[in-house]
């Protein structure tokens, strides 16, 4: 399931680390529409594999010190799951936020309309994707964390790592993850700040191959670490 939310900004301005805005209206809404939902997705406690992943678009114009300048007041977000039960509370919850003001710093995002969103078919084990919100790739080693872009030659084996954690709440069999390869087309390594952290992560076009389940799922559920939280989300190209 995919579909978009078109938000109105109270002025043409959204924080540099948008994404801590997204969760909490992610959050927010959840917690309005039902407490239990809320607590099925966000526990407080140890962080949930979560089936659903989101991309912002936006206009921008500059970048100032904490904030982006953008050419008008509109804000969309695209979301997708590969879970339906998922899928309905959240649009469910979204729809129940629809024309509500939502207070940011200095500023305000209201929620006009929903919109469902295609999906192509995967008919293939070979796919070329465009990333939508950067890939960004984990290995944690001695409670440390480590982020690679595909410049690093760990980037393939470490995304393989973040993939079998994914499928740790499906019924798919990890195995299928060994034969999944990815390859960069016209990429690109970023850095996003995210919280107190700046992460190296990868965006642009890549090749991706493998078992047409495991593609799908990815497709659907958004691919690699911190994917529900405006990363991994990718178009077939």
């Amino acid at each position: 399931m995919r579909f978009k939310l078109y938000f109105k900004l109270e002025k043409e301005e959204i924080p540099i680390q948008y994404r801590k805005t997204i969760i909490s209206y992610f959050k927010h809404s959840l917690e309005e529409y039902n407490q239990k939902y809320y607590q099925k997705y966000y526990n407080g406690k140890d962080p949930i594999i979560k089936q659903y992943a989101f991309s912002a678009y936006y206009k921008q114009q500059k970048i100032e010190k904490d904030k982006i300048i953008l050419e008008d007041q509109r804000l969309e977000i695209n979301i997708t799951t590969s879970d339906y039960e998922t899928g309905i509370i959240l649009y469910n919850s979204f729809n129940k936020q629809k024309h509500k003001k939502y207070s940011l710093n200095n500023n305000s995002m209201t929620l006009e309309n929903i919109t469902m969103a295609n999906e192509k078919e995967i008919t293939t084990e070979k796919i070329s994707v465009k990333f939508q919100a950067p890939l960004c790739i984990r290995l944690r080693e001695n409670n440390k964390d480590y982020y690679y872009s595909y410049e690093n030659k760990k980037f393939e084996e470490t995304l393989k790592i973040n993939i079998k954690e994914q499928l740790k709440i499906t019924n798919m069999p990890t195995e299928i993850v060994d034969t999944f390869t990815i390859k960069p087309i016209k990429a690109k390594k970023v850095l996003i700040k995210f919280y107190e952290k700046c992460i190296e992560c990868s965006t642009g076009t890549f090749e991706l191959s493998g078992n047409k389940e495991l593609l799908k799922y990815l497709y659907k559920s958004g691919i690699g670490s911190k994917h529900s939280a405006g990363f991994g989300m990718f178009q077939i190209i």
